[in-house]
């Protein structure tokens, strides 16, 4: 379940209102590459040590195949490549393009995509997403809650990473 607050944005719009938007909210610890072995383990016939070691070899595989113009793509997962950006240093000839017009190199990732039965097309990482908000979490977990749980100027629509306490904790 995603859990979001309410933040208020910093800029007004056309009609000069600060408008309102969902913000999801990041709970408890980032999970990395440890936990996610440890629950693969629990969910395999394999032991933690053998998950990581997986880990980190596709890690590494992927690694040489990307810095080898290749294209990888993980079933269920998505597609990963290689891309460059020239910002603002094009040349007049196609003989005169080298390396040294590259300002910047980054792995790009496009989520896998899957069609249901109506036709309809969702990214398969996000599919059974659902929401619930955070004055509405507390209550079940009987903490209260109330209000917004901001607070911070940092709120703006789309993220800032704020990380709220682990409910299970």
């Amino acid at each position: 379940m995603l859990i979001y607050k309410a933040v208020q944005s910093n800029i007004a719009s056309k009609d000069k209102k600060k408008k309102w938007h969902p913000c999801l909210i990041k709970m408890g610890n980032v999970v990395d590459t440890q936990m996610i072995g440890e629950t693969i383990a629990e969910r395999s016939s394999l032991t933690a040590g053998d998950v990581h070691n997986v880990i980190r070899n596709l890690m590494a595989v992927m690694r040489e195949q990307l810095l080898n113009s290749r294209t990888v793509k993980l079933e269920g997962l998505g597609t990963f490549t290689m891309v460059c950006q020239s910002r603002c240093k094009g040349v007049d000839a196609e003989a005169d393009v080298s390396p040294a017009q590259i300002t910047g190199l980054r792995c790009q990732f496009t989520p896998e995509y899957t069609r249901d039965a109506g036709g309809n097309i969702t990214r398969a990482l996000i599919q059974g997403a659902s929401y619930i908000h955070v004055n509405q979490l507390t209550k079940a977990l009987g903490t209260g809650g109330g209000g917004n749980t901001g607070g911070s100027g940092d709120d703006k629509p789309g993220g800032g990473g704020q990380e709220a306490p682990d409910p299970a904790a």
